[in-house]
């Protein structure tokens, strides 16, 4: 993972500002598939309420308190609002650094980059919710989504067999990007998650563009629209843990 932080302020500026311009016209009480019970307004809160937490997070070098509010107040403009909170964390992560040290709740090294990286693929795949909800064409960058799925297999997958509680699949699974770089092995030693970023054969394989695999790996899109490759099943006692 590259630690340079503009690309991410990049990717951060244009997402925010395509929520913004999707709240200026769509309907926000349009529900958000991918977030059975949410509607677009929900969505876009949950997003910019992340991005003044995290901002809190770089800035103080802490977490913030459990009783703080970062939600937009009543009389806040939706669009202005996202984008504000935007500004705040690009400002925040530019002003650090990548290596400078923070807090995060994230089994990785306690660094600024980890909350850029974070921020930038949240606000990416939020922006997808958010355009799709609203009945708008909707793409992912390919090499976003690569670092997309490898930090879900680094430490999505970790988080969701212990949220759950249960051992990784006994199979292994390769996950493999046709477009750009990007390959990873996962699989159970005695019961230990186990990830590494290899061309290995898996029992079973999941192979597509990224934007596709990323997507189906975030509960998006159905796995059809990737090719499985070897035994369904392992590929399936993948792609059935709960969402991240």
């Amino acid at each position: 993972m590259s630690t340079d932080i503009n690309p991410v302020s990049a990717s951060l500026r244009s997402d925010a500002d395509i929520v913004s311009s999707v709240v200026r016209t769509a309907d926000l009480g349009s529900p958000v598939a991918a977030c059975p019970g949410w509607d677009l307004r929900q969505l876009v809160e949950h997003t910019g309420s992340i991005h003044r937490w995290a901002t809190h997070a770089i800035i103080h070098g802490g977490q913030p308190p459990k009783d703080a509010d970062f939600s937009p107040a009543h009389d806040d403009n939706l669009a202005v609002w996202i984008v504000d909170g935007a500004t705040a964390l690009i400002d925040a992560l530019d002003a650090a650094g990548p290596e400078a040290d923070t807090w995060h709740p994230f089994p990785l090294e306690q660094k600024v980059w980890v909350w850029g990286r974070r921020q930038a693929l949240e606000t990416a795949m939020h922006r997808w919710d958010a355009q799709t909800a609203a009945g708008l064409e909707a793409t992912l960058d390919p090499e976003l989504s690569s670092t997309g799925i490898g930090e879900y297999l680094e430490m999505g997958l970790p988080r969701v067999l212990a949220r759950a509680g249960v051992p990784p699949p006994s199979a292994s699974l390769h996950v493999h990007c046709t477009d750009v770089d990007g390959e990873w092995l996962v699989w159970s030693d005695n019961g230990t998650y186990r990830m590494l970023p290899v061309h290995d054969k898996g029992d079973a394989a999941l192979r597509g563009p990224a934007a596709d695999i990323w997507l189906v790996l975030m509960g998006r899109l159905d796995r059809s629209e990737v090719d499985i490759v070897g035994d369904p099943a392992a590929a399936d006692a993948w792609l059935d843990l709960p969402d991240w």
